[in-house]
């Protein structure tokens, strides 16, 4: 009876302990990470410094710029000051690699692109997978580094976008994008008009293509007499 007891006590500890570390996983902060690559190296964002993802699209350079600048660009009227993330932390770059995607972030009531490789995934952990930066060359400053995420043989280095973008020259780029909203949109109805002509020849050599021109029909006697009674 005695055994009995011990065995139950055992059990509902284990049960205790289950319990306890479910309600305690359920206090634990869940974060959501933008997760993306550049060169070989991947990095992931708070999501809630991420307002949206986009396809790379025309980029309008700024004059006398950083390097690491791309440019401006239209979305959906607004003008984003167009980071390219490679070049801003001196990575290397393959040729071969296309950037696919721009990371739009908006700081200090400004809007940024950031331009990356590709946004691979969307990642859900606790916060607590966030580790301290380890004691390693990273390729980043780690002063724009909140800690690193590893995932079996994946190590993603977190980034803090406010940090990123923090800097002077960028606000003042941010602040003067309203100059370069009126090339922008030249730069658009230029493209757009020059779409429609093309659209224009396009119809118009259809149209030649399709017009058949019909053959002169033989005169016969009959037809002959026919037209001179008349």
């Amino acid at each position: 009876m005695k055994g009995n007891n011990i065995k139950e006590e055992g059990f509902l500890l284990k049960k205790n302990s289950q319990r306890f570390e479910k309600e305690k996983r359920k206090e634990e902060k869940i974060v959501q990470l933008i997760v993306f690559n550049l060169g070989d190296e991947e990095f992931g964002a708070n999501i809630d410094q991420v307002r949206e993802i986009i396809r790379t699209r025309v980029i309008t350079p700024i004059p006398n710029s950083p390097d690491f600048i791309d440019g401006l660009t239209n979305v959906r009227g607004e003008i984003a000051v167009v980071i390219d993330l490679k070049r801003r932390f001196f990575l290397p770059t393959k040729k071969e690699i296309k950037e696919k995607h721009i990371i739009m972030t908006e700081q200090d009531n400004n809007l940024f692109g950031l331009k990356v490789d590709e946004v691979t995934e969307v990642l859900r952990i606790l916060e607590t997978e966030i580790k301290a930066t380890p004691d390693l060359v990273l390729k980043v400053d780690i002063d724009y580094v909140l800690g690193v995420l590893m995932l079996k043989d994946r190590l993603i280095v977190m980034l803090n976008l406010q940090k990123v973008l923090s800097e002077e020259e960028l606000v003042k780029l941010s602040e003067n994008r309203i100059n370069y909203r009126e090339a922008i949109e030249k730069a658009r109805e230029k493209a757009e008009a020059e779409e429609k002509e093309e659209e224009g020849k396009a119809k118009n050599v259809k149209v030649k293509e399709e017009k058949i021109e019909t053959p002169a029909q033989p005169v016969t006697a009959k037809a002959e007499k026919k037209r001179q009674k008349s």
